[in-house]
């Protein structure tokens, strides 16, 4: 390959990884402030807030990740937008199995904990905030990290609404190139690179959080 085409290649990797990024990160903030709500609200008092909350979760858990890109950018913002379209289809994705997160480590500290804390003289809010969701938060994060990387690798499917995302940056230089091997080698090396990453950087705000 030539000096321009080399250019172009790594253009287009450039973008298609600043999209995958991109994508990603709004995907996990929206999904990590969207499952937390539903967490909350599955723990309503009015039982029709808690059932109308489960059904959410079943609704958004039986629904394909494509299904719901294409709903998302096709109905609700008439097919424009498609980087904020694919970050909230995601995000919803995503926030279901955060909800789920939370309850499980929630429940695997104990409810013993949060009434230790009522007796020691904290507010019900201040027994959650300094005693569970520190112990939650450690308990939880593993699952956590998995489903944010999870995540990354499903932003490969954002070339449905014609994003130029790592994957289909790669699909295009396989194809003007006719070179199979190394477009798809940079592209899975990137997206370890990027599960890596991601991991440090989750550990690493896990670690400040505790010391808050």
């Amino acid at each position: 390959m030539d000096s321009m085409v080399i250019k172009e290649c790594g253009w287009l990797i450039a973008k298609g990884l600043a999209a995958t990024i991109v994508i990603s990160l709004l995907a996990m903030m929206i999904g990590t402030l969207v499952g937390w709500g539903v967490y909350r609200l599955s723990q309503s008092p009015r039982r029709w807030v808690r059932k109308v909350t489960q059904w959410w979760k079943v609704v958004v858990r039986g629904t394909p990740l494509v299904v719901l890109l294409l709903i998302v950018f096709y109905l609700l913002f008439g097919g424009h937008c498609p980087i904020l379209a694919a970050s909230i289809a995601m995000g919803l994705i995503f926030s279901n199995l955060v909800a789920s997160i939370l309850q499980s480590s929630i429940d695997a500290v104990g409810r013993g904990q949060l009434e230790a804390g009522l007796m020691l003289g904290f507010s019900r809010r201040q027994a959650m905030r300094h005693i569970v969701l520190p112990q939650a938060l450690r308990i939880g994060m593993p699952a956590y990290k998995f489903q944010a990387v999870a995540i990354v690798k499903g932003t490969s499917i954002v070339g449905y609404v014609a994003i130029q995302d790592l994957t289909l940056a790669a699909q295009t230089i396989r194809n003007g190139t006719g070179n199979d091997l190394l477009p798809l080698l940079a592209a899975t090396l990137i997206y370890f690179l990027l599960a890596w990453l991601l991991n440090k950087l989750l550990d690493y705000i896990l670690l400040k959080l505790s010391a808050v």
